[in-house]
């Protein structure tokens, strides 16, 4: 059978598709049917709300810098507003800039835009106060999360977007970012009424003082009003889904960092694309070289035991994790200097014998991975952890059938009074 033909199969059976990361499609670009919404000049056609000096025109494009400000557009195409549209962006942002393209929305005198959706425009802002973002360029933010960068600072990049009717897709510079389809009975889903895809104008987002951002043009094109009818249902969203849904609004970034080595790269993003559960590709050390060339989607790690540590190279990857199956080989592995998570699957842990295995890691800030499927560690090693200054990683929530199975991890960041900075995600 054709090996292609044989990966799609097994998508098929555990993800109800086979489709993979896909370049964006080919599109018209004929000047009748597209708008340019930024004329090169001056904001004809956009109203800034809240600190208008945040907003200037600079060197030709539209520059935000300065306190939050959002920019709306309120020109003669508006019309009724834009329902079903393809949209292209061209965007730059500087070191620790954030900034969004909101859609579905309306004018709001202040505040953040509480109508609509927000596609992310972050490669490297870290949060202000006590508050961390993790949530980078190409989400659709709050419900298609992406924690791994795919652009740069400091160069222009294209934001494509094209909704049809109840689907949201999203493409950085071609690499597919979301494949959203919004549930049947949203509301049931925890959405409220105004973050159900409908119509509204555009706004672009001048965040905090620390981030410098510019646009550049802003091109859209309507769609007809039943584009999309063909696109089918959005897969099945069990209970799991729904309390993922709630933890994501607390911020809590819910990425596979160590999933089953056996499911295909295309199977991952399928997932991915379907649920938001961030991916992973792990592979030992004499592998490493294989994550070179990898989509830009998934993460890239190295497991390493204390038997083949010693061939730990340079390779290009986020992140280590080390896995032991006994104690004596936790503590090597921990005290090594060179693994960022610790994986245990083995002799079994207590509070009494994981105290100093824990104490080691929070002084090596080496992370505790918490197993989904096998329920380890216990929630009392976990509030142990947590209470000695431990970060976590998640590991085994994918495919879905997983989640389907077992819900441990909310059961474990309930039971430890977990909060989002309490879990590590790599490069922050």
């Amino acid at each position: 059978m054709n090996i292609k033909l044989l990966i799609c199969l097994i998508s098929l059976i555990a993800f109800g598709s086979c489709k993979q990361e896909t370049k964006a499609p080919v599109t018209t670009t004929d000047s009748a049917e597209w708008i340019e919404l930024y004329n090169g000049k001056d904001f004809t056609g956009w109203k800034a709300v809240e600190n208008d000096s945040t907003w200037t025109i600079t060197d030709g494009v539209m520059q935000a810098h300065g306190k939050r400000s959002h920019l709306f557009y309120v020109g003669d195409q508006l019309k009724d507003g834009f329902k079903n549209f393809e949209l292209y962006a061209q965007v730059k942002t500087f070191k620790l800039a954030n900034s969004g393209i909101y859609f579905h929305t309306e004018m709001q005198g202040e505040g953040w835009p509480s109508k609509g959706f927000e596609i992310q425009v972050n490669n490297s802002h870290i949060g202000e106060g006590d508050y961390v973002e993790y949530k980078k360029a190409g989400s659709l933010y709050g419900v298609r999360n992406i924690y791994q960068s795919i652009v740069s600072d400091s160069v222009w990049y294209e934001t494509h977007a094209l909704v049809e009717g109840k689907h949201v897709q999203i493409w950085l510079n071609g690499i597919k970012t979301v494949d959203y389809v919004e549930p049947e009975n949203p509301i049931a889903h925890g959405l409220d009424s105004a973050h159900i895809l409908g119509s509204g104008t555009f706004a672009l987002q001048g965040h905090d003082v620390l981030s410098k951002m510019q646009y550049k043009s802003i091109r859209v094109r309507r769609l007809p009003d039943n584009a999309g009818s063909d696109v089918g249902s959005a897969p099945p969203m069990l209970p799991w889904y729904d309390s993922m849904k709630v933890l994501q609004e607390r911020q809590f970034a819910f990425i596979d960092l160590n999933p089953n080595t056996m499911i295909s790269v295309d199977s991952m993003i399928t997932n991915f694309y379907q649920y938001g559960v961030n991916v992973s590709v792990v592979k030992s050390p004499d592998m490493a070289s294989s994550l070179d060339g990898l989509s830009k989607l998934v993460f890239k790690g190295i497991k390493v035991n204390v038997k083949n540590i010693k061939e730990l190279g340079s390779a290009n990857a986020d992140y280590i994790i080390g896995e032991s199956t006994n104690l004596n080989e936790a503590k090597s592995l921990i005290a090594s200097g060179k693994i960022n998570i610790w994986s245990h699957h083995g002799e079994a842990l207590t509070v009494k014998n994981a105290s100093a295995l824990i104490d080691l890691a929070a002084k090596n800030k080496v992370c505790i991975e918490i197993d989904n499927e096998s329920k380890t560690p216990s929630i009392d090693i976990i509030k142990l952890a947590k209470s000695k200054g431990c970060r976590f990683t998640f590991a085994r929530l994918i495919p879905a059938v997983r989640m389907e199975r077992s819900t441990y991890i909310f059961d474990a960041i309930k039971g430890a009074a977990m909060a989002y900075k309490d879990e590590w995600v790599p490069k922050t």
